[in-house]
């Protein structure tokens, strides 16, 4: 049994460690590894060797480290025991060992994919940034899709149009994703003179007057440089090439906006709302430069009811409903706020503030039902905050359950701490329970309770 053990340990030790070109080709079936395969070593290596394993298998990794340095001390020449102290190592996090395991290991297979990953995550975990490059720029030549990784390391080390250089390689191969939009507007902030970059981007787009990313990508850099009228006619022209394009509207209802074309810039914004290419950040922002503008600008307030229009087809909006729910909150349009907060809410059910003012928007429009269910959900969330106790005792006196009113005001009273206005609501509500209820004597009892902290408060 013991042998067996032995021999499924070595096997998936070779596999691993193996001719560093099985991972780029498909790995044949292996026969079975026999023991002797070790080399020439002696039964107390083997012993301890397999011993690690084990303890490996288990995580229990610091006896396999310690099964590991007796192999170590009996024959430091096998590889393969630095690769897997190595390995131990970065299980528990020790990453300058790790390192110095894996360097050993590295010198006799430079190539192999699976020991640059691994010492890529020990640089890595170390913020050895440029350590990780060089090891990274192998690894792209296994999966390209390190080049991403490769990107947000040349970001780290400042050599921002080496990263620059690298997405646009990406999105020429795979067309651009959020993920890299965003990383190249991170490295463009800080990039303090553009003029290398914008002078580049200006060679792509007359060398292929098709790719949008160009554009959009000259059109951030002019902005971010204050080129606004720049900005304008780059993002004017590619519209001009590209007519079906929806990410250019991102930056043109700002320009309309600012040169009073309302309409137009309304226009963009609805296909930037409906659009599934656009993030729902930036949908938001949309949504909020366009409040912006109502504030100074209220006789487009009825256009709002357009924009909002195109939201229903446009996915998890739940910060750009919640931000219209604010506006019309300021402006004291309760029904169309709380029509928007619950919308809003639904991706965002912790969030106490906006719970709170829903369930009080709803008591305030007479939701008892809504109000009564959605306090015994927050109660559950948040089960010592006295204003949903509070809430729910509300909800259920309007809806003529008095008896049950007065069992969760008494429970939420307790969690009332320096709030003698907070307490005197409680008791006004408890006596308006046994009022209903026809317990006269109780209800008078707890309405005097509640004038004389008034009197205090």
């Amino acid at each position: 049994m013991i042998k067996y053990w032995k021999h499924i340990c070595f096997l998936c030790l070779f596999l691993v460690l193996g001719n560093p070109l099985s991972f780029s080709q498909e790995i044949e079936p292996q026969q079975e590894v026999n023991i002797d395969d070790l080399g020439n070593v002696s039964d107390e290596f083997q012993e301890n060797f397999f011993e690690a394993l084990k303890q490996k298998a288990i995580t229990n990794h610091d006896k396999a480290i310690e099964a590991l340095e007796k192999c170590v001390a009996i024959d430091p020449k096998p590889i393969y025991l630095y690769l897997e102290l190595g390995k131990n190592y970065l299980e528990l996090k020790l990453y300058e060992r790790a390192e110095q395991n894996l360097i050993k290991v590295r010198k006799e297979k430079p190539n192999n994919r699976h020991i640059l990953e691994l010492l890529f995550e020990c640089y890595f975990k170390q913020r050895k940034y440029k350590e990780s490059i060089e090891i990274v720029e192998k690894l792209v030549r296994y999966d390209p899709m390190f080049k991403e990784q490769l990107a947000n390391l040349y970001f780290h080390e400042k050599r921002y149009e080496d990263a620059l250089t690298v997405i646009d390689e990406l999105n020429e191969e795979y067309g651009a994703d959020q993920y890299r939009i965003q990383l190249r507007k991170k490295i463009s902030s800080k990039i303090t003179n553009p003029n290398s970059l914008i002078s580049k981007l200006e060679n792509k787009i007359k060398e292929k007057p098709k790719v949008e990313q160009n554009y959009l990508n000259l059109i951030y850099l002019y902005s971010q440089d204050n080129q606004k009228n720049k900005a304008y006619q780059v993002a004017k022209q590619l519209l001009e090439k590209k007519p079906k394009s929806e990410l250019v509207h991102l930056a043109l209802y700002k320009f309309y906006l600012e040169d009073n074309k309302t309409d137009q810039a309304i226009r963009s914004m609805k296909i930037a709302l409906k659009s599934d290419k656009i993030d729902i950040e930036s949908k938001y922002k949309v949504i909020h430069d366009f409040l912006l503008f109502l504030d100074k600008n209220s006789q487009y307030e009825s256009q709002l009811t357009a924009i909002v229009n195109e939201l229903s087809t446009a996915g998890n909006n739940s910060k750009v409903l919640t931000e219209l729910g604010h506006y019309y909150y300021k402006k004291d349009q309760k029904e169309l706020a709380l029509n928007f907060y619950e919308r809003g809410i639904k991706s965002n059910a912790s969030n106490f503030a906006l719970l709170k003012r829903i369930l009080l928007l709803q008591l305030d429009l007479k939701r008892y039902e809504k109000a009564e269910s959605g306090s015994k959900l927050a109660l559950e969330m948040y089960p010592a905050q006295p204003i949903f106790y509070l809430i729910n005792g509300v909800s259920l006196i309007n809806l003529e359950k008095s008896e049950e009113a007065i069992d969760i005001l008494a429970i939420g009273i307790d969690y009332v701490i320096d709030d003698l206005k907070m307490e005197s609501d409680f008791y006004t509500q408890i006596s308006e329970a046994y009022q209903r209820l026809g317990n006269i004597e109780k209800a008078s009892e707890y309405k005097q309770k509640s004038a004389q902290l008034q009197t205090k408060s």
